[in-house]
């Protein structure tokens, strides 16, 4: 047997082992080019929160998460509305999330949340209200204020976090 017949086999071998071990790197429940922050250079398995804190009492957070699981309602109602275009479900959904449901209109909790994080909270409560009076326009523009709401969302979760304060 030659050389050069010896050495391709170890090399396509080599190349093998290599392409395993870099995906190794990574746990296999994170989708490839998913980017996870972390404490070192080294995978950890344990990512770094860089959100921004904002300290509350307990009753703030209750009423905050509260609020957030009314959205999430809210949304999965739209999209159930929007799959067999009922305009009454999606319209009573986007409601119940609509300016009538922020809580961070009250001064103490307005107060403790910050006014740019109030100003994010607001904004989306008007976008659900804006999307109930569309819902009379086309799937699209529903949608599209969807997609608002949705980037709102994440936009928020990303930037902060609430914290208990001791």
């Amino acid at each position: 047997m030659s050389v050069r017949r010896r050495v391709f086999p170890i090399t396509v071998v080599t190349a093998l082992v290599s392409l395993a071990l870099v995906s190794c790197d990574r746990p296999a429940d994170r989708p490839v080019g998913t980017e996870v922050k972390t404490t070192d250079a080294a995978w950890t398995g344990i990512p770094v929160d860089e959100s921004t804190p904002i300290t509350v009492d307990a009753a703030t957070r209750q009423a905050v998460q509260l609020e957030m699981r009314t959205m999430l309602r809210a949304v999965q109602g739209i999209v159930v509305g929007v799959a067999s275009w009922d305009t009454v479900a999606i319209r009573v959904s986007a409601s119940s999330a609509g300016l009538a449901a922020a809580s961070e209109a009250e001064p103490d909790v307005q107060a403790q949340l910050g006014s740019d994080f109030v100003q994010v909270g607001m904004r989306t409560h008007l976008t659900f209200d804006s999307l109930a009076h569309d819902v009379g326009k086309s799937r699209e523009a529903v949608l599209m204020r969807l997609a608002t709401v949705m980037g709102n969302c994440v936009g928020c979760h990303d930037r902060w976090r609430l914290v208990v304060q001791p």
